[in-house]
């Protein structure tokens, strides 16, 4: 597990003081003008702007793309190829296009990209559209992000990240790694799920400077740093595999990139990442941040055994009520609704008769009179044997030479199969009455995509399925614009720059499908927390350190609110907390410990809302901590000013004080008692 240690260095910011944040208006205007420099303004191939002030840590080059195309490099060939471009200024961006086209071949590449005015970040997508008569040439090794930071020899290069998920202990585990001179680090997710195993957000720093890295692409990407013997950094990211020709009048999109630059603090720069996903980028329903579900009872182990009416249409009404009665905002139903069950039955998209004799209609329709959201769990890229889909519609599902009634993936990128799920989705989704769409998805997918190119077009099954999946999720959206779509994949496999776009993530790994793993959950929100403000994750008791363990932006509680023994009292006391806690997740967050699972250890952390001067600490002091004590130094504060500070015990027990912003720089948290935790409140008087 050392690998995985968060070095002091990352808190080191919050606890011992640091040189004070940049900010990053001094940065924005430079950024934005190497964003024009290096799509915009109609002229040949150049070196951009250096931006040769001292100590820039920023692309330096005038196409920060790469390819390789009939066996050449594109930078020999771009200058020859004819350019054209243009920008528009709008209110917070200016947006740039920039195309090349090869008069031989009539491949054209065109670049989109937008330069925000409130932040220092870039983003953009290319794509490569043949508009000539016959096949392109091969077109390989694309490259969506190819750029030359300029670092000093002297000084380390840090690559700061955070895995993936793999349901396991190291799940969101916070990992640094220096970069030295002539090595090289490679990254990649496992079997086409782009957050399995390592996770699409870094950042690369050096010193008290860097660059965050957001990569956007549902599929198999790759990325790689390799520091020169000089110290310069040069990094790539785009698909794992592309080596493919064209037919006429096609078209592909890359991975999208997006690039924020800071100086500074560390944390203060992550906080920053963290405003632009909220600012720009993560859905939002009348102009704010989606709220995510606080739910009660959601998979369907209470199907079973000698409660059996949990999984029927008064089941599902009678925990409706029980959930509103608990202050819940969300019935939960996950896979237990349709015929054969999970997983075998994923494929028969259709409610079971017996259970529910007028589909899922009455349950929605309950929801809606108890004040109450509906969320239905789907998983319709998976098709299991023998299922509805698997037998009449096989031409629908990868690989393509199978057996009668074998499952697989269904085909996003066939416009046939894409356009029969939406459909039934649409209609489903409005005669359910449903009002979170969760789409979960248990398979890699990266092996059906690659069986299926041939040797010359390798790489574009996986481009038309996530161009499709996108398509489709857009139409959804579009079609009910105040549904939020549930991102699941595994638990949190399937998180980027282009999901959290699109959809949210209210279960953050699979890890929490079992009982008994407080401090997984605490380490999954410690690291995730440092890139994605909103997220959440499954609780299964309802005590006062499991809940605030496990919750998040979000909660979903794994209880069986069905017994007439379950503590609803206790449980209801939990459910007020996370819902009032719930609006925190979307402000600053500052680790006060550094990232531990150890027993002996205490984790902390702080959610700072500047714009309303208060803030909560969540505080755990772990089973075998020796110490009753732990003092942290909040962030965010002003320190003459005075704060109404409560601190609440695992009884919910409130202590009240009047604290300054510079009292609450060494500030002690107070646990007598092993394996509990405490809750802060705090707010400007």
């Amino acid at each position: 597990m050392k690998n995985l240690i968060l070095i002091s260095i990352l808190t080191a910011t919050v606890l011992l003081g640091s040189s004070p944040w940049s900010g990053a208006a001094s940065l924005t205007p430079l950024t934005a003008r190497w964003a024009e420099d290096a799509f915009g303004k109609a002229q040949p191939s150049k070196p951009a702007s250096r931006l040769t002030q001292s100590g820039e840590f920023w692309p330096g080059t005038a196409v920060p793309f790469s390819f390789v195309y009939d066996g050449k490099a594109s930078d020999a060939l771009l200058g020859s190829w004819v350019r054209e471009a243009g920008s528009q200024d709008r209110a917070d961006r200016s947006e740039h296009s920039a195309s090349w086209t090869d008069a031989a071949t009539g491949l054209k590449v065109s670049a989109s990209a937008t330069a925000f005015k409130d932040f220092p970040a870039v983003e953009w997508v290319l794509r490569f559209e043949n508009t000539g008569s016959g096949d392109t040439p091969i077109l390989e090794n694309v490259q969506a992000v190819d750029a030359l930071l300029s670092a000093t020899a002297k000084q380390a290069v840090v690559l700061d990240q955070i895995n993936g998920d793999d349901c396991s202990v190291r799940s969101f585990a916070p990992v640094e790694r220096e970069v030295k001179p002539g090595q090289q680090v490679a990254l990649a997710p496992v079997g086409g799920r782009p957050s399995n195993g390592t996770f699409p957000f870094f950042n690369v720093q050096q010193g008290a400077r860097g660059v965050f890295v957001a990569i956007g692409w549902t599929g198999q990407w790759a990325a790689s740093l390799r520091r020169d013997t000089n110290g310069s950094v040069r990094l790539q990211a785009g698909m794992e595999l592309t080596h493919l020709r064209l037919h006429p009048g096609e078209s592909i999109r890359t991975p999208r990139i997006l690039l924020l630059r800071w100086s500074g603090d560390r944390i203060e720069a992550h906080n920053e990442f963290r405003r632009l996903l909220l600012a720009h980028y993560l859905p939002k329903l009348d102009g704010q941040p989606v709220s995510l579900a606080i739910a009660a009872q959601s998979f369907n182990r209470f199907a079973r055994g000698t409660r059996p009416i949990w999984a029927t249409e008064a089941g599902q009404i009678a925990a409706a009520k029980v959930d509103r009665d608990l202050g819940c905002d969300t019935l939960w139903f996950d896979a237990g609704w349709f015929e054969g069950n999970f997983p075998n039955g994923v494929g028969n998209w259709f409610p079971k008769p017996k259970e529910f004799p007028n589909g899922l209609k009455p349950v929605g329709e309950a929801c809606e009179k108890l004040g109450l959201k509906f969320l239905v769990w789907y998983e319709p890229e998976r098709v299991a044997r023998e299922t509805q889909l698997a037998r009449e519609h096989p031409e629908f599902v990868l690989p393509v030479n199978k057996p009668p009634g074998a499952g697989g993936l269904l085909n996003l990128g066939d416009p046939h199969a894409r356009r029969w799920l939406t459909d039934l989705l649409i209609r489903q989704i409005a005669d359910f009455h449903i009002h979170t769409y969760r789409n979960d998805f248990n398979i890699d997918p990266l092996p059906f995509w690659r069986q299926n190119d041939s040797p010359d077009r390798q790489g574009i099954s996986e481009i038309r399925y996530v161009e499709g999946l996108y398509a489709m999720w857009d139409e959804m959206r579009t079609r009910f614009p105040r549904m939020y779509l549930d991102d699941c994949a595994s638990g949190g496999r399937r998180i980027d720059l282009e999901m959290v776009m699109r959809s949210v993530v209210q279960t953050r790994s699979d890890s929490a499908c079992a009982p008994g793993r407080s401090e997984w959950d605490q380490s999954q929100a410690y690291g995730l927390n440092l890139y994605l403000p909103l997220h959440a994750t499954i609780g299964w008791e309802p005590g006062t350190y499991e809940c605030r363990s496990s919750a998040a932006a979000g909660f979903c509680a794994e209880w069986d609110i069905l017994d007439p023994q379950f503590p609803l009292a206790k449980a209801r006391a939990c459910i007020r907390e996370i819902t009032d806690n719930r609006p925190y997740w979307t402000g600053d967050y500052y680790p006060l410990t550094p990232w531990t699972m150890d027993a002996d250890r205490w984790m902390a952390w702080q959610l700072h809302r500047a714009d309303l001067d208060a803030g909560i600490v969540l505080a755990f002091r772990h089973k075998d901590s020796p110490y009753p004590t732990l003092q942290v130094e909040l962030g965010g504060l002003k320190p003459a000013q005075k704060y109404r500070v409560q601190f609440v015990d695992e009884e919910h027990d409130v202590a009240e004080k009047t604290l300054t912003g510079l009292d609450l720089c060494a500030l002690e948290l107070r646990l007598p008692a092993r394996h509990t935790s405490l809750l802060v409140h705090y707010a400007a008087r």
